[in-house]
């Protein structure tokens, strides 16, 4: 992006005319339904994960709703964690990648658009520039205390949230969280995950349901096996909400 046009999306015109443009797009739509669903399921005390925080746009959302809990928020690329901490001083950050396995990893630090990032590579919606950088990794498991009582996490690691999923198996069975999520095979599917071990670990393993969150706010049907399959691989939703089976919002 020319310097011209960084200031033009800097100033308060380019910021309006975003979110203008925010309005008419389907990432748009999934933010205002993850503010809805955050509106319902929490509480002002409740504990919240953000996992994937980016510039903290969700985050401040959580902490709007929930401003008495307790929050934690993952975010790898330093840029961007050192900028968290800043905005968010009462948040608990971890500048850390999420997976099944902890460690030391690779991760795709796309530079002019980093909400692309993540631990492999995915299919990306035009030219991308990337910087490979060394983060680490850990498991939800392992880092979050084990009296916290996880009410909602939001997860969006451009295709590592299968394996992110793994790593929290014991947080998901203890709490019984809501989940709000990226999965589709354009992010998750590039991982090596199918739609079939997607739609097993929420549904047989955790027992969870899946639904758009559209639906689910409006009390439709969540997706059976079939239509989860279809969709994942026909589209056009990328953005879901799981919810227990065992409880109720």
């Amino acid at each position: 992006m020319s310097g011209i046009k960084q200031l033009i999306k800097q100033s308060p015109v380019g910021h309006f005319a975003e979110n203008i443009q925010d309005l008419f797009t389907r990432n748009g739509m999934y933010n205002r339904q993850t503010v809805q669903v955050m509106r319902r399921v929490l509480t002002p005390d409740s504990v919240c994960i953000d996992i994937g925080a980016h510039v903290g746009s969700v985050l401040r959302e959580i902490i709007a709703i929930a401003p008495q809990g307790t929050h934690y928020a993952f975010e790898p690329i330093p840029g961007l964690a050192q900028g968290l901490r800043e905005k968010f001083p009462h948040v608990e950050l971890f500048e850390n990648a999420l997976s099944d396995q902890p460690g030391q990893a690779t991760f795709q630090h796309v530079t002019n658009s980093p909400a692309y990032s993540g631990l492999q590579k995915r299919i990306y919606d035009g030219d991308v520039q990337i910087q490979e950088i060394t983060v680490e990794v850990v498991r939800l498991d392992d880092v979050i205390p084990l009296n916290a009582p996880i009410r909602l996490i939001k997860l969006d690691i451009e295709g590592g949230e299968y394996h992110a999923l793994r790593g929290a198996i014991a947080t998901i069975q203890r709490n019984r969280p809501v989940i709000v999520m990226e999965a589709s095979i354009g992010s998750t599917g590039q991982y090596g995950v199918t739609p079939e071990m997607f739609y097993d670990l929420m549904a047989d393993e955790l027992n969870y349901k899946i639904s758009t969150m559209g639906n689910w706010l409006n009390g439709a049907p969540a997706y059976d096996r079939e239509s989860f399959i279809q969709n994942w691989h026909e589209g056009p939703e990328y953005y879901f909400i799981a919810v227990p089976c065992d409880r109720s919002f």
